[in-house]
């Protein structure tokens, strides 16, 4: 536990007479587990970023593929925000970030998503605004390091708690990747829709219906 002592972290989350501050949840998974955090950051003089919670799950041990764990990260941030947001003063924005589109797609695009997907889509469009939900690059999700094992080094000379460095910027500056079209991979959840058709065959004539019925009320 030596390398406890190489550990500072600031337990002070506000600055006095702080006037305004953004959310930003970050979501990622691994074969191995999925995981969100939450940063804030203030505006007073200058850009100020901590790390403020987080969350991490282990992978169900029923094998799943990487865009549903990703979609429980998702899910998992979109709770955590209320959490976060029930506790402190309301923040004037709160951002979503993802480093997967299929996700975005999910999110965003109104499609018939077979129940596992659907359910959690549900779930994240009544707890958020989808138009809150970002593409950030994985090389610079801050969740990536949660998602998998690291050694003491490894978070300590991360950015874990900072939180990336292109936070401390202006808007415009930020990562921007639009959903402009839904990649192939999502549309493997979505829901099949089944179409039966029902053949009938040819209307008996008249006048065959005498070789069928020995009654002619029956024939009327």
């Amino acid at each position: 536990m030596h390398f406890m002592s190489k550990f500072s972290i600031s337990r002070r989350l506000f600055a006095e007479n702080y006037d305004d501050f953004t959310l930003h949840i970050f979501t990622d998974a691994s074969a191995y587990a999925y995981a969100t955090c939450a940063f804030r950051c203030e505006f007073k003089g200058q850009v100020t970023v901590k790390l403020i919670a987080a969350k991490a799950r282990l992978a169900p041990m029923k094998k799943s593929t990487i865009p549903r764990l990703e979609l429980l990260g998702a899910a998992l941030g979109a709770r955590l925000a209320e959490t976060v947001d029930s506790i402190l003063r309301t923040a004037s924005k709160t951002y979503f970030w993802c480093d997967s589109m299929v996700i975005l797609s999910w999110i965003k695009k109104k499609e018939p998503w077979n129940t596992f997907v659907g359910n959690r889509v549900k779930e994240i469009r009544d707890l958020t605004n989808i138009d809150d939900w970002r593409h950030v690059p994985g090389e610079v999700n801050p969740a990536d390091l949660a998602t998998r094992c690291c050694d003491w080094s490894d978070l300590l000379q991360s950015k874990w708690w900072e939180g990336p460095s292109w936070l401390y910027n202006d808007e415009e500056s930020w990562p921007c990747s639009e959903v402009s079209k839904t990649p192939d991979e999502a549309f493997l959840e979505r829901r099949k829709t089944v179409v039966t058709n029902l053949a009938t065959g040819n209307e008996v004539r008249f006048g065959d219906r005498f070789l069928y019925f020995s009654s002619y009320k029956k024939i009327l």
